[in-house]
């Protein structure tokens, strides 16, 4: 018998989830979102929703765009009665937590209030205290200073939230001085210990010639400005197929590394990209094998391991780590008793 796709959620807790996500979310969903979202079939997505609609008592508007099929759930006429758990609020802590550092000081006491506020959901007044309990600490490394960031960082916020087209003042280490971009922010992303702006670029003659994503670093950004005009929705294809290494955006493109015994275990554990597939050798070391979209972040990633990692596809990029790695040696090495470093 085939093996169901996901054999730890029974049928009930799929109409649940569903319920809940098209209630309270208030956001449209496509047929193929669901069935992933829900690891079933779009069938068992299609029989979920009559479910809903029998049952629960709401109303479930059906609509083609793009030539998908979208769903969205139509506001009810009274609000339902709602409750936080203590374990929800963990969970919203939890999260506030991991990024806490990264956020300037005026934003971390907003979202701290907005929890404390969401405390009033619970259904025992008394578990109040305990619930806002904090115990998580992130430690990350070379965190972004955002501390002067806050005006900035609620106009890009709000610039996302309402598609408006604004004009970015940006500095960029190739460039010589900064340059002022016309952009279409449409997502706003945490990667590693910063944030940037997921944008469509528009050129000074006018309309959308160039579909190419922009990664814009909100650090680098020494002005903002929000226009009067609208963008319309930019449908976030990453979204979809999504879970490949890198954040800028290139042709996809495969590689294959080795790594010796005493790094299998760190790379074992992490999902490098969805299709990836990791080969385990006799005497413990591994080949991992995955997809990427940046050259630049692979290059870094693998000097990163020192010795205890060898690029072997794609071609030109191991020929370029080889010079990377060798400039490194020249450039870290023990220079006899009375000299200098050697200068390049």
């Amino acid at each position: 018998m085939q093996r169901k796709k996901d054999p730890y959620s029974g049928a009930a807790q799929k109409v649940v989830g569903l319920y809940g996500l098209l209630l309270f979310t208030g956001r449209k969903h496509s047929l193929p979102q669901l069935a992933e979202m829900f690891q079933c079939s779009k069938q068992t997505v299609l029989r979920m929703i009559e479910q809903i609609e029998l049952t629960h008592r709401i109303h479930i508007d059906s609509w083609m765009e793009d030539g998908r099929r979208w769903y969205q759930a139509r506001t009810p006429r009274q609000r339902p009665n709602v409750s936080l758990s203590v374990d929800d609020l963990g969970q919203l802590l939890l999260c506030r937590d991991i990024v806490l550092r990264m956020l300037p000081p005026a934003l971390r006491d907003n979202i701290t209030e907005s929890i404390g506020k969401a405390a009033v959901l619970l259904p025992d007044y008394d578990d109040r205290a305990g619930a806002l309990e904090s115990f998580t600490r992130a430690q990350p490394k070379g965190v972004v200073d955002y501390s002067r960031s806050q005006p900035l960082l609620d106009a890009l916020l709000r610039a996302v939230r309402e598609r408006r087209v604004c004009a970015v003042k940006y500095r960029s280490p190739e460039w010589d001085r900064p340059r002022v971009l016309t952009v279409a922010p449409y997502r706003f992303i945490s990667f590693r210990e910063g944030f940037y702006a997921k944008c469509r670029e528009e050129r000074p003659t006018g309309g959308r010639a160039d579909p190419r994503d922009l990664f814009l670093a909100v650090h680098r950004m020494l002005e903002l400005t929000p226009t009067d005009r609208r963008f319309a929705p930019i449908n976030d294809t990453d979204s979809d197929t999504g879970d490949t290494f890198g954040l800028a955006r290139e042709e996809p493109f495969r590689v294959v590394v080795d790594f010796i015994p005493k790094a299998a275990m760190y790379i074992s554990e992490r999902i490098w990209s969805r299709d990836q597939r990791i080969t385990r050798h006799k005497d413990g070391s591994i080949t991992l094998t995955f997809t990427a979209t940046s050259r630049p972040e692979v290059l870094a990633w693998i000097l990163s391991f020192g010795g205890e990692a060898t690029l072997r596809e794609p071609e030109e990029l191991r020929a370029e780590t080889a010079a990377r790695a060798a400039r490194m040696q020249c450039d870290h090495a023990v220079s006899p008793p009375g000299k200098g470093a050697p200068r390049r």
